[in-house]
């Protein structure tokens, strides 16, 4: 369904509705009379013409130097406007609510996707429903929810290639609204890559079943946005970095443990980040609810189900109750490899010997507290590369016209007055600290080469010595303390001289 690089119907030489679309859409429908259903398709056509002949100016308002958000759309937005459950399926036909969640890629959407299959029982009590949940195999919802967006990608882009687009999932969309008149959730990530055609493709599918439509983004600030970037392309997690830290030593072929984020500041695409993808759904719905990732008075999956979904006050109220009893889950977190980069950079510089995946995660550890409880300082305070004068204005610049769109927004008569002052009062700030630490490289070699972290790989930190004093029999053997009791000391019973040892 909705596939292009099709043959189509010609209308004035422009291509319009493919009769792959027509069949689709007659499925639903065979209950109607045929003259009704043509004047369906007749109306379907005319938005595709409308949506063809404007794609060269949509193309160019989105170009990737333009980051102002256009004005809301001119047709009528009072058919998005809330409405009772009654009130909307009486006089169209049509389900209620359809909420789209745009993403975009690295805003919390996993988060929002973590508890929306936690909290599917509450939204089916709001008459919300995802098309994943009529499918007869079991499938992983995410992936789901992936392969319902990429339909609205084109045929040949790389995403839909290893997601390809779930008919299925369109069809069973479908039948949420026709068959029980409930309302549709959709969350992917990859709804943020779908281009002005595909953008106005979601909109005629949309329009045939459900009377409002919500798209919501998330605001994030862009410095934040590129560093969070570069984590998950990189796959630096919490929970992968000691299995990629072993790996890298195993093989010992790269000088960094991960690459430098200087490459993905050459490569990002701006045109994924929240402004340029808000600006595009803008110029085809008229309701865009657009959440700020960085308003901490509430949990961006509190926000999302309270205040951007239309009438779930059954999942709103359990949202909160989970998010007041035990928190925000933290869902595919990014992470800063600071402690596994000179780990690594010290055993490839031959200052330690690495030969054992317990061992790597004990120097891991060791050097974390070392920094952080004995010297007593911060991760930030290490020495960085950081990107040249000219890239961080460059990614300024971005940052700042990005914000002036949001608070554009946020002063709109959306609610989020209070968080203009919030945010002015903190860009600065937050992006000075960034342009020194995130956005910058550890500079491995600088911190290696310091007396202190010299002293602390040739075994004279006051942990290591301590228990080579205490255990005179292990020093005639080992040079690190640490070693043998990550090896042989623990098992034999014998205590470390610093508590942060028991860690290990």
């Amino acid at each position: 369904m909705m596939k292009r690089n099709t043959k189509s119907l010609s209308l004035g030489g422009r291509k319009s509705v493919t009769p792959q679309m027509i069949s689709a859409l007659s499925k639903p429908m065979k209950a109607i009379g045929m003259l009704t259903l043509l004047a369906v398709i007749g109306n379907i056509v005319k938005l595709h013409y409308k949506v063809s002949s404007n794609l060269d100016s949509l193309s160019k308002k989105t170009n990737h130097d333009n980051f102002t958000l256009p004005s809301s759309s001119t047709e009528d937005s009072s058919s998005n406007a809330p409405t009772t459950q009654e009130g909307a399926s009486g006089t169209n036909n049509k389900a209620v609510n359809a909420v789209i969640h745009v993403g975009p890629y690295k805003t919390g959407s996993s988060a929002i996707q973590h508890y929306s299959k936690v909290l599917h029982l509450e939204l089916a009590s709001d008459k919300y429903e995802m098309p994943w949940k009529h499918l007869k195999q079991n499938v992983n919802p995410w992936d789901n929810q992936v392969e319902f967006a990429t339909c609205f990608l084109p045929e040949r882009s790389g995403e839909r290639s290893i997601f390809p687009c779930g008919e299925d999932l369109l069809e069973a969309g479908l039948s949420i609204a026709q068959q029980n008149n409930n309302s549709l959730l959709v969350s992917a990530e990859t709804f943020a890559a779908t281009e002005t055609t595909g953008v106005a493709e979601l909109k005629t599918y949309l329009g045939q079943a459900w009377s409002n439509v919500t798209i919501v983004a998330t605001y994030r600030r862009y410095y934040e946005w590129v560093v969070s970037v570069h984590c998950e392309n990189n796959k630096i997690k919490r929970s992968l970095a000691g299995h990629k830290l072993w790996q890298a030593i195993q093989k010992n072929e790269t000088e960094r443990l991960y690459p430098s984020i200087q490459d993905t500041l050459a490569t990002i695409p701006v045109r994924g980040a929240s402004a340029a993808v808000v600006a595009r759904y803008k110029e085809f719905f008229p309701n865009v609810v657009v959440m700020n990732y960085h308003d901490k008075r509430k949990s961006l999956s509190e926000r999302f189900y309270c205040d951007a979904i239309p009438h779930a006050p059954n999942t709103c109220k359990k949202a909160q109750e989970m998010m007041k009893n035990e928190g925000e889950e933290k869902v595919n977190g990014s992470y800063d490899a600071v402690y596994e980069e000179l780990t690594y950079a010290a055993h490839r510089s031959g200052m330690i010997n690495v030969h054992s995946k317990e061992y790597c995660e004990a120097v891991t550890i060791a050097i974390k507290a070392h920094q952080e409880k004995t010297l007593k300082l911060s991760s930030d305070v290490f020495p960085r590369a950081c990107p040249s004068g000219k890239i961080l204005d460059d990614i300024w610049d971005i940052s700042l016209r990005s914000e002036k769109d949001f608070i554009k927004h946020a002063s709109n008569g959306l609610g989020y007055e209070d968080e203009v002052s919030l945010l002015s009062n903190s860009l600065n700030d937050d992006f000075d600290v960034y342009s020194k630490t995130r956005l910058c490289d550890v500079d491995v070699h600088t911190v290696l080469q310091s007396q202190v972290w010299r002293d602390f790989f040739a075994g004279k930190g006051e942990c290591n010595m301590g228990y080579l004093q205490k255990y005179p029999d292990v020093a005639n053997e080992f040079q690190s303390g640490l070693e043998h009791w990550v090896m042989h000391g623990k098992k034999e019973g014998r205590e470390p001289y610093c508590k942060e040892w028991m860690d290990y």
